[in-house]
């Protein structure tokens, strides 16, 4: 399979689909290794596609506004991340990225796209097994998180249970 074919297949897979698809799978249905396909998939990025990485695979990125969506700002350690990311999927939220400010690059995101306890466990489980620091970390655990619901009694669910943590900047 030629490059130009490779990643069209490529786009091709993850049009058609609305959940994650892993660089494993794609390695497999395009007899590669997963090094070409993360190689192609910045390529893919680099053209102007809009690919993001998500604890469960790669998707395409939708743009359009699908509900409700509030930032909010928060200050814990480690051993709350979990307990916040999972006060948010259950109360109907999806966690579209991780915000900080850095004195010297400005504003830093990673794209999180958490919609429910098992993205957070595989999030988690990731964040521990590659041993990366959380990008909070830079920030003295100052951050913020883009939420989106479906109604306002879920963003205002949210709120509540952030707040009975203890983690919510006022």
């Amino acid at each position: 399979m030629e490059n130009k074919e490779r990643r069209d297949a490529i786009l091709a897979m993850l049009k058609k689909t609305d959940k994650p698809v892993t660089g494993t799978e794609m390695a497999k249905a395009c007899q590669v290794s997963r090094q070409i396909i993360v190689g192609d998939i910045a390529l893919l990025r680099a053209s102007g596609t809009p690919i993001i990485s998500t604890p469960r695979g790669y998707q395409l990125h939708e743009f359009q506004k699908h509900g409700i969506q509030e930032s909010f700002l928060c200050r814990h350690g480690t051993d709350q991340v979990e307990a916040e990311l999972n006060a948010i999927v259950d109360n109907g939220g999806v966690v579209h990225n991780v915000v900080v400010e850095h004195e010297v690059y400005g504003f830093m995101e990673g794209e999180l796209n958490l919609r429910s306890r098992r993205d957070v466990q595989l999030y988690i489980q990731r964040m521990k097994e590659t041993k990366a620091p959380l990008l909070s970390s830079i920030s003295n655990g100052v951050h913020t998180h883009l939420v989106e619901t479906e109604t306002e009694e879920e963003m205002e669910a949210i709120h509540r249970a952030l707040e009975k943590l203890g983690i919510l900047v006022k």
